[in-house]
């Protein structure tokens, strides 16, 4: 996440990604709080596990620019919670927004607050 503020500045894209950008695969969901949640630390996540109530959260360092993706190939919902003190589109600040199975969200961090969820099909 942070390498497209560091390396972007004369690499092309492409390539700035395919150095920085990593993918967490056979991710489990643990938690039923934001607190106890498992945090995603990779750019793009796929979910595997997810056991009722469960639940992730994005990456406590995202700062405005910054996007993770997560997809949830569980057998349940995910709850994917923001950053502490933040808050995903219109919900609560440290609300989670409940992502359903085979659906994926691009989370793209705006601001210190917010950061917003855009959903696949």
């Amino acid at each position: 996440m942070i390498g497209s503020k560091v390396f972007s500045a004369g690499l092309a894209i492409p390539l700035m990604e395919s150095m920085c950008k990593d993918v967490g695969t056979s991710v489990s969901a643990a938690g039923t709080t934001q607190g106890t949640a498992t945090e995603l630390t990779a750019a793009d996540s796929e979910i595997t596990t997810v056991a009722a109530d469960s639940g992730v959260v994005l990456h406590s360092s995202l700062s405005a620019g910054d996007q993770q993706t997560v997809f949830n190939a569980g057998a349940d919902a995910v709850k994917v919670y923001p950053p502490s003190g933040m808050k995903i589109n219109a919900l609560s600040t440290n609300a989670a927004m409940l992502l359903a199975v085979n659906t994926g969200c691009l989370f793209k961090c705006v601001s210190s607050t917010r950061v917003f969820g855009v959903l696949s099909a």
